[in-house]
């Protein structure tokens, strides 16, 4: 889903931008979370995380209309210290209590060196990247998690214990595009690739148990059966991040240099075998956001129609 398609026509941020905020609007959500969520969608069509951009936009409005979720949830500051923060996402999307989050914590960070928060109460966050970049942006490492209900029936394989949470690392560097690893940690061919690769899945399945560890049980989320009814069927999602200032560390210009150098060398080694450049994570996305914010973004055709779902149900005119 994550690849440039084959057919596609460009279409550019602006448009997409104005066209998910009118579908948010439509689905009642107040002004300034239409435009968060319309500005983060965006952004992960920017960067060609089309499983995490615009192609949302009509299941989670539908999500409002249909009562799934909260479209005018008030986002409460729960718990707070000088180092910690929880934020309480009152039933709506996991993307406006995560980004109040992170920018707490690193807020906080700057002033005391390290900080965490976690969410709950809410559904889909979108791409663990969009909080680890908050981090990066203010020259602190950012680690970010989400979780989502647990599936631990003894039926179920354990190699389908992580599901597809969310988990990203960043550290900043200089000149050069930062490091930002953005993965899900799952793979849909669990089953048939441990017969080749059995360690490989094992530290994939690892990384999902860290996240329902973090995002899920320390962001006070509990099982579904204990969670029993709830008032907004579409709320299954915790997060957590941490904000470390590496400013308190090393010193800001060796670590930015030596980062520099380090990257730069990565990206001038051999590519891996079928590729034509090596590249560190986030180093595409990076050089994609600068270039289709120029060129426009390209929708595919599944992409396509589902903004024309959108433009249907919401009765908004599409995009193109």
């Amino acid at each position: 889903m994550n690849v440039v398609p084959d057919t596609y026509i460009r279409v550019m941020p602006e448009r997409l931008n104005v066209f998910s905020r009118s579908a948010f609007l439509k689905a009642d959500l107040d002004e300034e979370t239409a435009q968060l969520l319309a500005d983060a969608l965006v952004a992960a069509d920017l960067r060609g995380v089309f499983s995490h951009g615009t192609r949302m936009t009509n299941s989670y409005a539908t999500q409002f209309t249909d009562g799934q979720l909260n479209p005018r949830a008030r986002i409460a500051v729960e718990r707070e210290t000088a180092t910690t923060v929880h934020v309480d996402g009152d039933g709506g999307l996991g993307y406006a209590p995560s980004f109040k989050a992170v920018r707490m914590a690193v807020e906080k960070a700057r002033a005391q060196g390290l900080a965490m928060a976690t969410t709950c109460n809410h559904g889909h966050f979108g791409s663990a990247g969009h909080y680890t970049r908050v981090a990066v942006e203010a020259g602190c490492v950012g680690i970010a998690v989400s979780s989502h209900f647990r599936d631990v029936r003894p039926d179920t394989s354990i190699l389908r214990a992580g599901g597809a949470s969310p988990i990203s690392i960043a550290v900043p560097a200089g000149e050069q595009p930062p490091l930002i690893l953005d993965m899900a940690s799952a793979s849909e061919r669990a089953e048939e690739l441990f017969a080749e690769a059995p360690a490989t899945i094992f530290k994939i399945l690892g990384f999902g148990l860290v996240c329902h560890s973090l995002g899920g049980i320390a962001a006070g989320m509990v099982s579904q059966e204990e969670a029993g009814p709830r008032r907004w069927e579409g709320v299954d999602q915790g997060a957590f991040f941490l904000a470390i200032d590496l400013d308190r560390l090393i010193d800001p210009a060796t670590q930015r240099r030596q980062m520099d150098d380090f990257i730069a060398g990565l990206r001038g080694m051999q590519p891996a075998p079928g590729l034509d450049r090596a590249e560190i994570p986030g180093g595409l996305e990076h050089e994609r956001e600068r270039l289709w914010a120029r060129e426009g973004i390209p929708v595919g055709e599944a992409h396509q129609t589902a903004l024309k779902a959108a433009a249907t149900n919401l009765d908004i005119p599409a995009p193109w």
